[in-house]
């Protein structure tokens, strides 16, 4: 059972920050400075720390056409120009994210105050992640957001959900001790604290590319796509229909989400050959030859 720290980083308003067991809440803090942070390090030598945050400035190369083409699912020409791969990888499955760019002028300021909190994790010997090497006593970048779509299967039901969801995604992955009135940056350390420790027990993985940083996710594998969840206390959408019938489990209003068919069928189609039972499904729906 691991224990880890999560911080949510702000520039202006100080860090939020929690310190979780397993997935128990042993406590919280808010306006944590750069150096007090590191202090808590000290104190308490978490096994690992998740930063809401990028340990660096991105290096732009999806501007580059040999590195789009490396990957499984290459991005259009002329898109995702000035995002990192691991945000790309996100948001290609429809979970929003934000670009890391190459250049100082164009850097959020929460961007510079992730890097600070990095380097407050290092000074108390914390070695940022970056794909490779031990994944204990390490300071990882998370977003919570992708980690809470992860966990619940699906993309936020809506701004005006956004409390309420996370806190129900949370309680669903069985978090214990949330405090009563957190707000959703006290949530969202606490979300960075359960991925650190949920990857540091081999419940994780990671997506991006080594050169640029990588995002640390609380589960083994990312769904090809997302949809939007289901708002808190609402039932099934009316009209969905049912599961997609590729297999994948997303829910549909129609037989497939847009390009399953495809897939099925060529999967269909190349295993034909091997028995009848493809081939009886490529009857059932209409694609035999």
């Amino acid at each position: 059972m691991s224990r880890c720290i999560g911080v949510d980083v702000s520039l202006g308003r100080g860090q939020d920050v929690a310190l979780i067991e397993g997935s128990r809440v042993v406590e919280t803090w808010s306006r944590v400075g750069f150096e007090q942070l590191t202090g808590m390090l000290r104190e308490f030598r978490p096994d690992a720390v998740g930063i809401d945050a990028p340990p660096r400035k991105g290096l732009e190369l999806l501007a580059v056409e040999a590195e789009r083409a490396r990957l499984p699912v290459p991005p259009r020409v002329g898109t995702h120009m000035r995002r990192r791969i691991a945000e790309y990888e996100l948001s290609r499955r429809g979970i929003g994210s934000h670009q890391t760019p190459a250049d100082d002028d164009r850097l959020f300021s929460w961007m510079t105050a992730g890097f600070q909190v990095f380097e407050a994790a290092n000074d108390a010997g914390y070695t940022t992640f970056l794909g490779e090497g031990e994944a204990t006593v390490a300071a990882f970048e998370v977003f919570p957001y992708a980690s809470y779509v992860a966990l619940a299967g699906c993309l936020s039901p809506g701004r005006r959900h956004r409390l309420a969801w996370r806190r129900r995604v949370l309680e669903a992955a069985a978090v214990d001790g949330l405090p009563g009135e957190a707000t959703i940056d006290c949530l969202d350390a606490i979300c960075a604290a359960l991925t650190a420790a949920r990857f540091v027990d081999g419940m994780g993985s990671w997506v991006g590319d080594p050169r640029e940083g990588v995002i640390v996710l609380p589960v083994a594998t990312l769904e090809e796509r997302y949809r939007r969840c289901a708002a808190p206390g609402a039932g099934p959408e009316p009209d969905a229909a049912g599961l997609c019938e590729c297999g994948c489990g997303a829910p549909v209003r129609r037989r497939f989400l847009p390009g399953h068919d495809a897939i099925l069928k060529s999967r269909l189609l190349a295993a034909a050959r091997a028995g009848d039972d493809a081939r009886t499904q490529l009857e059932r729906l209409g694609w035999a030859r």
